[in-house]
């Protein structure tokens, strides 16, 4: 699937390098120092086979399950995509290997960039292979952990051995400086091999084996909390399961109506909405929401101010975003319920933002709309001047008139016939379409709303920690 990206602002990238044979290298181990120290001292590096040739020693399995017919089917999914060593050798073998290492990850609640600093380390040393016992050598293991690592069952548990991996990558590095260091000075700094340059090298391919797998273990688990405005002005609240898509709730209605006929909506928290006015002098309002369970109940809408002219709004947790006549302008919300003076910092963003559609993904700064022509975009925003644009679908999108998102890449996108389908964006943060897929409906009818909006970030996967 095309993707095309075009920036308010760039910044290069230095090229992954090409890796090296590897010498093997011993360190001491301290059996004194315990810990996260005593993982980093008891690093053992290790002269890995070449990932596609025979390993040295039997591997023996990752998962006490085997493996799966999707772990069969990623793998060849892979083979297609990868580029660096690892093309043309996953087989459903290494794919369950992979998941491990990736559900290890994801026990402990670290973000996706450390499943790739694992999987990296592991392409290298063992082409994503669990190796048994070498009576001729104590490596063993994803990783070939010598023995200062601990007992052989344990090395040989691919959940054990990748938490420990990563609580020495903690030792470290840390204040979670390894969130933003090379992928493969973190590899090396744990390893400590003779070509420090090997694990730079399948940095890409790593990463791809964990935007492909890591559906397999961890979907979106929350409520969406969907606000919405009918034609008559009344307001209504659905709560909706996102890991199935199905209503937990039947549509809550209020008795009540606005009082003015609204143009635009952003949801800031459970108990607070903001709604512009149709017409030139872009009246903003404060609508609070005193109760959603049975019947929906707010306070009278109270007017923060004008000027407010913007035919979409968003809110992202800490900014709101408004798009009049396709210029973005970006408001810093202060306060849960906030006054005109709480919002601040009228930013122009840029221009160039004809969407028909706007929403925001969860994650500060990251918004995605659609546009007239039907196509997905998604952008990174840095500041005034400042952003990244990406395509993620050419087109096929513009019969929805709405676009809400209650966060971890669940986007639900309404129809003008009433119908709301769901779908789910593996990695929405990546600029990439391909790992967009359509969830089914979440009802084909009854959803009359003239506008929607999501509670920001209600819907979340792993947490990033550590």
């Amino acid at each position: 699937m095309e993707t095309a990206m075009e920036t308010g602002s760039e910044t290069g990238r230095e090229p992954g390098r090409v890796s090296r044979p590897r010498q093997r290298v011993t360190r001491t181990f301290n059996p004194l120092v315990s810990g996260a120290a005593a993982l980093v001292l008891a690093t053992a590096v290790l002269s890995a086979p070449h990932p596609a040739s025979a390993a040295t020693t039997a591997p023996v399995a990752c998962d006490p399950s085997g493996e799966t017919a999707a772990d069969a089917e990623v793998a060849a999914q892979l083979n297609a995509t990868l580029s660096g060593t690892m093309r043309g050798s996953m087989d459903a073998y290494r794919v369950s290997c992979a998941r491990m290492v990736i559900k290890a990850t994801a026990q402990l609640g670290r973000p996706e960039r450390a499943a790739v600093i694992a999987l990296a380390t592991a392409i290298v040393e063992t082409g994503v292979q669990n190796l048994g016992e070498d009576p001729g050598d104590d490596a063993l293991g994803l990783y070939r952990m010598r023995a200062a690592w601990g007992e052989t069952t344990r090395r040989l548990d691919p959940v054990w051995a990748t938490q420990a991996l990563h609580s020495s990558v903690l030792g470290l590095y840390p204040d979670r400086a390894w969130l933003t260091a090379p992928i493969g000075e973190v590899c090396q700094a744990v390893q400590g091999a003779a070509s420090p340059d090997a694990y730079q090298g399948q940095a890409a391919d790593a990463q791809t084996i964990v935007n492909t797998v890591w559906p397999l273990v961890s979907g979106p688990t929350g409520t969406a909390s969907v606000f919405g405005v009918l034609p008559s002005g009344r307001l209504t609240y659905t709560a909706i399961d996102a890991a199935t898509g199905t209503r937990t709730s039947d549509p809550v209605h209020s008795a009540r109506t606005l009082g003015f006929t609204p143009k635009a909506m952003a949801t800031l928290n459970a108990n607070t909405l903001l709604v512009t006015e149709a017409g030139t002098a872009g009246n903003l309002y404060r609508v609070d929401v005193h109760d959603v369970t049975d019947s929906f109940q707010f306070g009278r809408p109270r007017l923060l101010g004008s000027g407010f002219t913007h035919d979409l709004l968003t809110y992202d947790g800490t900014f709101l975003y408004g798009i009049t006549g396709g210029v973005l302008r970006r408001y810093t919300i202060a306060a849960a319920k906030p006054s005109l003076t709480d919002i601040t910092g009228n930013t122009l963003i840029g221009t160039g933002f004809a969407l028909k559609t706007l929403a925001a993904t969860g994650l500060s700064g990251y918004l995605v709309g659609t546009t007239t022509a039907g196509a997905l975009l998604s952008y990174k925003i840095l500041g005034a001047d400042s952003w990244t644009r990406y395509q993620l679908r050419a087109s096929t999108w513009q019969g929805f008139d709405q676009l809400l998102s209650p966060g971890a890449g669940v986007y639900y996108g309404h129809k003008p016939d009433g119908s709301l389908y769901r779908y789910f964006d593996t990695h929405p943060y990546d600029g990439q379409g391909a790992d967009v897929s359509g969830q089914g409906a979440v009802d084909t009818s009854g959803w009359n709303q003239v506008l929607l909006s999501a509670q920001p970030a209600t819907v979340t996967r792993v947490p990033v920690t550590g």
